[in-house]
């Protein structure tokens, strides 16, 4: 919500600043640019934030960590306690940034819960559902974030220490 109302703050300022440095109607047209930007990025936060805040971490069945240049499986974690511990960060202040430049994928961190059990379903029955990527990127404190279930993928500046956490579940 804050971010929504910084984006309308700038984009209602933006075309007084810049009056001056361009004809008016170029700085109504920067201006709806950078709004539209704004909102489109508080939209990317607001999305990450639902998507973040709709795992339920203790549901979890399991973490499968994957080399991101080979695919192969490093680890698979199966403590909740470990699990929680590491992804705890994310519920924190992180904000949206872009893919690091020049940076290589680390790992994979494939989330993995169960589905949802139908009235008159045996638990044995239930599949499990992947419900969240976070990629690693190699001395960079940015992690891309994909929720397969509803398409959202992004990148975020995620605070000190999260990704170090993150790739502490490689092993």
């Amino acid at each position: 919500m804050r971010r929504r109302l910084a984006a309308l703050v700038l984009s209602a300022a933006l075309p007084l600043s810049l009056a001056g440095c361009f004809g008016l109607g170029e700085a109504t047209d920067v201006a709806s640019d950078v709004a539209d930007a704004a909102s489109s990025l508080a939209d990317q936060a607001e999305e990450a934030a639902d998507a973040l805040s709709s795992v339920e971490w203790g549901k979890l069945s399991r973490a499968v960590i994957l080399d991101a240049s080979t695919g192969e499986q490093v680890a698979e974690i199966t403590d909740q306690a470990a699990i929680e511990a590491a992804f705890e960060p994310l519920s924190g202040v992180n904000g949206v940034a872009a893919r690091p430049d020049e940076a290589q994928e680390e790992y994979v961190i494939e989330l993995w819960q169960p589905s949802t059990a139908l009235l008159g379903q045996d638990a044995s029955d239930v599949e499990e559902v992947k419900v969240l990527e976070v990629v690693t990127y190699e001395g960079s404190d940015t992690l891309g974030v994909r929720v397969p279930l509803v398409g959202i993928s992004l990148y975020l500046s995620a605070q000190e220490g999260t990704a170090d956490a993150l790739r502490a579940l490689a092993g």
